[in-house]
């Protein structure tokens, strides 16, 4: 209520319950058309790297942060490194977006993104509807990541073709022309790179407590002295006190 009562004083528009269409931030804003290629998007949740999907910059940010962005629309920012992961091969039918992510995850580990905004692309990338690029996108947070991105495409423009806030009539060809400029150069250079075939991959599950401890659903828990340094090993061991396993179940 008190929401309510101070959006409506300070004219700050709010889907609240009682709103038709009322929900999630991050999937109300991909199904109203608010979440624009280009766009940088703010919002007090970690995840809001989620709309990424639609080339949009965003990233999730504090509550302090919050009032200066609604007092001022700016935000200072340090320059953040880039990195490129491209994503090769076919998904068979057992395979989700989110056994994709998690199993890159557990490649890079969960501070592996740290310091860095992440492009996903790739062969596997351009086949994915707009539900499983928001999924790869939102779990860029998990790898330490300030955000994630997808550039836009065919299917980007499909999916926000006549939704209640995309642009319309003339304003749909223009902005659709501008989208199709928001995409890395062939020649661009990234802080890192790396290239994945997810061609054999199984559905991935998560064992411990972060989520670079996965493994396949064919896979056992891990023996601690696999890992390759003491940190490792005392994290998996916490983790399988926590969780009640052992290695080798």
């Amino acid at each position: 209520e008190e929401l309510i009562r101070n959006c409506y004083e300070f004219k700050i528009p709010l889907y609240d319950l009682n709103n038709p269409h009322q929900g999630i931030v991050h999937v109300i804003g991909p199904e109203l058309g608010m979440s624009l290629p280009g766009m940088t998007i703010v919002c007090g949740d970690s995840h809001t790297s989620t709309h990424g999907a639609f080339g949009a910059l965003s990233f999730g940010i504090g509550t302090s942060e919050v009032e200066h962005v609604l007092a001022t629309q700016t935000l200072k920012q340090q320059r953040f490194k880039t990195m490129k992961i491209e994503i090769l091969g076919t998904m068979n039918k057992f395979i989700t977006a989110k056994d994709v992510i998690l199993s890159i995850i557990g490649k890079l580990g969960s501070s592996g993104g740290t310091g860095y905004i992440i492009e996903f692309c790739g062969s596997v990338v351009k086949k994915m509807n707009m539900e499983e690029r928001m999924t790869i996108c939102n779990m860029a947070i998990e790898m330490g990541a300030k955000s994630g991105l997808i550039a836009p495409d065919e299917i980007t423009y499909s999916y926000l073709r006549n939704r209640i806030y995309s642009p319309q009539g003339e304003y749909w060809e223009k902005s659709v022309n501008y989208w199709k400029t928001l995409k890395t150069d062939e020649d661009a250079i990234f802080d890192k790179t790396f290239i994945i075939d997810i061609s054999n991959l199984s559905p991935q599950i998560t064992w411990g407590t972060n989520p670079d401890q996965v493994i396949s659903i064919n896979q056992k828990i891990p023996d601690f002295h696999s890992y390759d340094n003491i940190t490792k090993q005392d994290l998996a061991k916490s983790a399988c006190t926590y969780m009640d396993l052992k290695p080798g179940m």
